[in-house]
């Protein structure tokens, strides 16, 4: 996104949230008419979206993303305190500087949880009005939430309701028509400068995902070095590693178990291959006629020689299809 924000909003924002994060791929059979037949569920007459004329605080940043589905992403600097109400006008969470709690007698908790409204148990389904049951769910400034509004597509618009520092506030969420998709930015790999023993592409027609392969003839472990130099991948005989507390690692998009206490290393594939998203492969210029330039330094462990695995990114026009 082309917006800077400040650092509370980067910090906060995954906290709580269903992200999945997917690389796009675009096949040949994208140019087809039957690659625009169906929009996305949810999509239907438009993204849900967080009106530009919303009025919101100061150190309070609230968006639509999708993950599996449509939903609220909130994140704050730590100092607010903030109430979000359900459909029914009552809060069922609350946010007291860096500590989230939830109402669990609350029917806004309970369709919370799933994206098109979770299941409310019976003794809430009653017309009497319940106590709340505020109960710390983490000590966090920042939540993710689903709201089953965010996918009735029938609902051009609705409000959602807050309380900000006990002011009363409802916050407009529209749907808006997306921008068509004219191209796409194309990574392509220069492959003179590969190591003897490595394998390296890109495997997807855009975004940033990066393979390496460490062939079975390789004599050493290679090493993915980040921006500091520091590795963050080891290509070894074993498997491929990853240093669990290297600023890199969440970036590289890699499941994997907790580290030991005795290192911070933690194995994330048996084979010597590993596809991962490579951040470097997103330098983007600021124009589509401009070409990018990108570079993945490797080296061998114990070597001080680093090659560097470089490539281009380049914009790549879609085609309208001839009738």
């Amino acid at each position: 996104m082309p917006i800077v924000k400040a650092n509370w909003v980067k910090k906060t924002l995954g906290l709580g949230l269903a992200f999945f994060f997917c690389t796009l791929t675009i096949y040949a059979s994208f140019h087809t008419n039957a690659a625009f037949a169906h929009a996305e569920h949810g999509s239907e007459g438009g993204i849900p979206t967080v009106s530009s004329k919303a009025k919101l605080p100061k150190g309070v940043s609230l968006q639509v993303v999708k993950s599996t589905a449509y939903q609220f992403a909130l994140s704050t600097d730590g100092q607010q305190r903030i109430e979000i109400l359900g459909e029914d006008k009552r809060a069922f969470l609350r946010f007291d500087g860096d500590k989230l709690y939830a109402d669990l007698n609350s029917t806004g908790w309970h369709r919370s949880r799933q994206p098109g409204g979770g299941p409310v148990p019976e003794r809430l389904k009653t017309k009497q009005l319940i106590q709340a049951n505020w109960v710390l769910l983490d000590q966090q400034p920042g939540y993710g939430w689903y709201d089953p509004r965010l996918l009735n597509e029938e609902m051009a618009h609705f409000n959602l309701g807050m309380r900000i520092n006990g002011k009363p506030l409802n916050v407009r969420i529209e749907r808006q028509e997306p921008a068509p998709m004219t191209g796409y930015w194309r990574p392509s790999l220069r492959t003179e400068n590969m190591p003897d023993g490595l394998n390296a592409m890109v495997p997807g027609l855009s975004g940033n995902t990066f393979m390496l392969s460490r062939l079975p003839s390789a004599e050493g472990d290679f090493q993915v070095l980040d921006a500091k130099g520091q590795p963050f991948l080891e290509l070894r005989e074993d498997g491929v590693w990853l240093d669990s507390q290297n600023p890199w690692a969440k970036q590289t998009e890699l499941f994997h178990a907790p580290a030991s206490a005795d290192s911070p290393w933690v194995k994330v594939s048996e084979t010597g291959t590993i596809t991962y998203a490579e951040p470097r492969l997103d330098a983007k210029p600021k124009k589509a006629s401009q070409t990018g330039q990108w570079a993945v330094p490797i080296k061998l462990k114990g070597s001080d020689k680093t090659s560097l695995l470089e490539g281009e990114l380049k914009w790549q026009r879609i085609e309208e299809p001839k009738p």
